[in-house]
């Protein structure tokens, strides 16, 4: 009303926005509301009321769809986000959220915010299952009843190329990685056991002979008979580790684990944590700074027996 006793007086639209303080816009928005309506069009026309809700029967319907995935609900391909979300509401139940509001919702669903796992389209799920289910228990039984330790192996990389992870900076500077353009990459094996950690590094990519040095140094440190659990890499499968294999006998046997299925080997959570937390950031300028970084890592891995548990955990196999 004070606006419409500036216009009155013949003020212009930056002068009483400069006098009571407001956006120039937002005057000029009154000017012309008190052009076409006079003072009347100014008075106040109350709070906008807040959006309609969902109702508890909405609410349900509405978890039980977010539960049955995005492209239940029309979407192509992919995940839930907070846009896919409320353009959902809008057209199921006609009720138009902010994506704040769609975020508060969730909340109160007892969903959040989670990057998600990657999983082969070729895996066999129920074979998977089966293998969890029913393979396992006996190969822990046979495991105990022949007195072998039982070691899963796998093979993985590091690269002088960092993994990219959040950290603290100031607002509005985002802090800067440098790296190799040309970078090089180093090989890692290692096993794990229910309670220990075995590792070594190579140069280059892991093939057959390295794969048999890493069985001897296995034999050597741990002393009993083995049962290796691994999967079906070319170099596991190779002429030259199965011949080395039918010559130690009776003193190393092997499980194959399903194809696609590296959930259920706890040292793919072993190389996961790597490169989430110790490695996570490091830019080493040459190889050897690369390996020292790699070794470090894994000789802290090795000393923390709730790490290795929390790799058994995530695989969600039954141990002793």
């Amino acid at each position: 009303m004070n606006a419409a006793a500036l216009f009155g007086a013949g003020k212009r639209v930056f002068e009483v926005a400069a006098e009571l303080g407001v956006a120039y816009a937002t005057a000029h928005r009154w000017k012309r509301r008190w052009e076409r309506e006079g003072p009347a069009g100014l008075h106040s026309r109350g709070k906008p009321g807040p959006d309609k809700q969902l109702s508890p029967d909405q609410l349900d319907e509405l978890e039980q769809a977010l539960l049955a995935g995005a492209p239940a609900a029309g979407f192509e391909q992919g995940l839930w986000t907070l846009g896919r979300v409320r353009a959902f509401i809008a057209q199921r139940f006609g009720v138009h959220y902010s994506e704040v509001t769609i975020w508060k919702l969730l909340g109160e669903l007892n969903w959040s915010p989670q990057k998600p796992e990657k999983r082969a389209r070729e895996a066999d799920r129920e074979a998977i299952e089966r293998w969890k289910t029913q393979r396992w228990p006996q190969v822990m039984a046979q495991a105990d009843q022949e007195g072998r330790t039982l070691v899963f192996v796998d093979e993985s990389g590091f690269s002088q190329r960092p993994a990219r992870k959040r950290t603290w900076a100031p607002r509005g500077h985002t802090p800067i990685l440098e790296f190799n353009f040309n970078w090089k990459r180093i090989s890692a094996i290692a096993g794990v056991s229910f309670y220990e950690l075995w590792f070594a590094l190579h140069e280059g990519s892991i093939r057959a002979p390295q794969v048999i040095k890493f069985i001897q140094q296995l034999q050597a440190r741990i002393g009993q008979k083995l049962l290796l659990i691994w999967d079906g890499l070319s170099a596991h499968r190779s002429r030259a580790v199965r011949a080395f294999l039918a010559g130690l006998g009776d003193a190393v046997r092997v499980e194959w684990l399903p194809a696609y299925a590296p959930e259920l080997n706890p040292v793919e959570f072993l190389w996961g944590h790597l490169k989430n937390h110790d490695l996570a950031n490091v830019t080493p300028d040459c190889l050897w700074k690369l390996s020292k970084a790699a070794r470090n890592a894994l000789f802290k891995a090795q000393e923390r027996p709730s790490v290795i548990h929390a790799f058994w955990v995530q695989t969600e196999l039954p141990f002793p």
